[in-house]
C-alpha cells in the first residue's frame, strides 16, 4: 500500500506499529520503537507530528542514520565501568533495531529502496574499550542486564519463527541461563527425558558421571521448548534420539553450543561471552535470590562446597525449584 501524500506522521506511525503488533512484537517494544523514531525526528528536524509524513522520508538516508548513531555514541559520557559500557551498547542496539524495523516498513511502503542497516553491526559505529570492563564484570551478568538479554533473546525468537537454527540456539542460550547445566551437558539431553508435564529434565548426566534431575523454569522456558518441539518435529530429518540436533539430524556438539552463545551475546550484550559465563550467572542470580547454597551445590553438580560458597551472597529460602521460578517470575524479564 502506499499511503497519500496528505496522510500526517502520526498516521503513518500508528500503521507502522499496528505492523509491529502483528509481528508479534511486544506494546512495550512497540512504544520504544515508535518513541525512538519520533526523538530522531525531534532532533533533526522542525519536528510536527501532524505534518505529512512525506516530508520526513528524506532523513531515513543511510548517512543521515549513521550520522546520528555516531552522534548519540559521542553525546554519552565516558564512564571507567563495564556495567555502563554495556547499558550503552544495549541502548544503541536496542534503537538500531527499532531503526531497521521502520526502514524495513519504508520499503514495504515503497518509500525507500532498501533497508541498509540489514545485517549492520554496531561495532562499526563503536569501538568497545575493553580496558574499562572489570574482571569481576566479565564472569557474570548482572540482574538487569540479564534480564534486558532474555526480553531481547524472546524477541529475536518472535522475530524469526520460521528459522530452525535461531529458534535452537536461542533455547540453548535460555536453558544455560535457567539451569546452570555446562555446554557438554546439554548437548547430551535426550528427547525421552524432556518432562513438560511434570517441569522436569530427567537423567541428565553429569560431568562427574551423577544423574540428575533438571528443573524447567516454567513461565519463560516451558512455552519455548514447546514450540522448539513442534519446529523440530517439522525437520526432513528428526528422528534423532537427542533434544538438539542439527538440520540434518545429527547431534550438537558442545562446539556448537560455544558458537551459539558467543554469537547472540555480541549482538545482544556487546560483548563475546562463553557458556560457562551463563553458568556462573545462574548460580550468583539463585544465591542473590536466597537460594540454599546446598541446593545451588546439586545443581551445578559440585564436588566441594567450597566451589559454591563463592557465588553466596544472602539469606535462603524453601527449595530450589521456588527459587527458580521466583527469579524468572520478576516483573524485569516481562
Amino acid at each position: 500500500m502506499i499511503y497519500i501524500q496528505f496522510m500526517t506522521l502520526r498516521k503513518f506511525l500508528d500503521v507502522y506499529k499496528k505492523s509491529l503488533k502483528t509481528k508479534g512484537k511486544s506494546d512495550n517494544t512497540i512504544s520504544l520503537y515508535s518513541r525512538d523514531i519520533i526523538i530522531y525526528l525531534e532532533k533533526v528536524d522542525n519536528f510536527d507530528i501532524d505534518t505529512p509524513y512525506t516530508k520526513f522520508i528524506p532523513h531515513f538516508q543511510k548517512e543521515k542514520i549513521l550520522n546520528y548513531f555516531t552522534e548519540l555514541k559521542n553525546s554519552y559520557k565516558k564512564r571507567t565501568d563495564g556495567v555502563e559500557i554495556n547499558k550503552l551498547y544495549r541502548t544503541l542496539n536496542r534503537k538500531l533495531s527499532g531503526f531497521s524495523k521502520f526502514l524495513d516498513f519504508l520499503v514495504r511502503e515503497k518509500e525507500i529502496k532498501e533497508n541498509f542497516l540489514n545485517g549492520f553491526d554496531i561495532t562499526n559505529i563503536i569501538k568497545k574499550n575493553r580496558e574499562v570492563i572489570s574482571r569481576n564484570y566479565t564472569k557474570w551478568i548482572p540482574e538487569e542486564e540479564l534480564s534486558n538479554f532474555v526480553h531481547d533473546l524472546i524477541e529475536n525468537l518472535k522475530d524469526n519463527p520460521a528459522s530452525y537454527n535461531i529458534q535452537r540456539d536461542t533455547i540453548i542460550i535460555l536453558l544455560l541461563i535457567f539451569t546452570g547445566l555446562r555446554a557438554s551437558e546439554l548437548n547430551k539431553i535426550k528427547l525421552i527425558d524432556l518432562d513438560l508435564e511434570n517441569n522436569f529434565i530427567h537423567n541428565v548426566r553429569r560431568k562427574r558421571g551423577v544423574i540428575s534431575e533438571i528443573p524447567i523454569e516454567k513461565y519463560y522456558l516451558k512455552p519455548l521448548l514447546l514450540n522448539y518441539l513442534i519446529i523440530r518435529s517439522n525437520l526432513n530429518q528428526n528422528s534423532s534420539e537427542y533434544l538438539f540436533i542439527t538440520k540434518n539430524g545429527l547431534a550438537i556438539d558442545r562446539h556448537l553450543v560455544y558458537r551459539a552463545v558467543s554469537k547472540f551475546s555480541k549482538i545482544f550484550l556487546g560483548r563475546r561471552i562463553h557458556p560457562h559465563i551463563l553458568r556462573h550467572t545462574f548460580a550468583t542470580v539463585m544465591c542473590m535470590n536466597g537460594a540454599n547454597i546446598s541446593d545451588v551445590r546439586d545443581m551445578l553438580d559440585h564436588k566441594n562446597i567450597s566451589s559454591t560458597e563463592l557465588y553466596e551472597h544472602v539469606n535462603k529460602i524453601k527449595n530450589k525449584y521456588d527459587v527458580i521460578n521466583n527469579f524468572a517470575s520478576t516483573d524485569k524479564l516481562n
